[in-house]
């Protein structure tokens, strides 16, 4: 009898590690439009002028908006383009086709580190993309969330109008 029950001991634990491993490739794979996990940013956010940015010819134009206090990496196709903190926004330029996009929460706590956003979306060459990156902090028994959502060209332009420009660089 103890030696069944070892038995089944064993093969539960090792289809345990099987299945967290498969689960962990999985995570992995969905966060491949993140940067690495090992990069941090140092994030300033300055005043901002309007500058009335258009698309480059033959691009497109992506904001990435910030609401709320935390800091977040920003990542397009597995490479971070930057961060954003407090009510900041960030730019950048983007071939036509498509795109996987990434937020990560940047803490100095490891729980934090793990909540991503993530968004595909396939971008036409002389549009404007606006998406917002939101934060909820709950309670100390229930989980703080990220999420990441486009926003229509009105209220994205209102948004980069009454927030700073975040400039980030690499922690080193």
């Amino acid at each position: 009898m103890k030696t069944i029950l070892a038995v089944i001991f064993l093969s539960c634990a090792a289809f345990t590690q099987v299945a967290f491993a498969q689960n962990e490739a999985a995570i992995a794979q969905a966060k491949s439009a993140c940067g690495p996990g090992q990069i941090h940013f140092n994030v300033e956010a300055i005043n901002f002028s309007d500058s009335g940015d258009q698309p480059a010819t033959g691009k497109a134009l992506v904001y990435v908006i910030a609401e709320g206090r935390i800091t977040s990496r920003i990542g397009l196709n597995g490479a971070w383009v930057g961060a954003i903190e407090g009510s900041s926004h960030l730019s950048f330029s983007i071939d036509p086709g498509e795109h996987h996009l990434c937020a990560s929460w940047q803490s100095i706590f490891l729980k934090q580190n793990k909540l991503v956003a993530l968004y595909s979306f396939t971008a036409e060459a002389g549009k404007i993309y606006y998406f917002r990156v939101r934060a909820t902090i709950q309670g100390e028994n229930a989980p703080s969330l990220q999420d990441m959502e486009p926003v229509n060209s009105d209220q994205g332009r209102y948004m980069v109008l009454n927030s700073r420009i975040s400039e980030s660089h690499v922690k080193k």
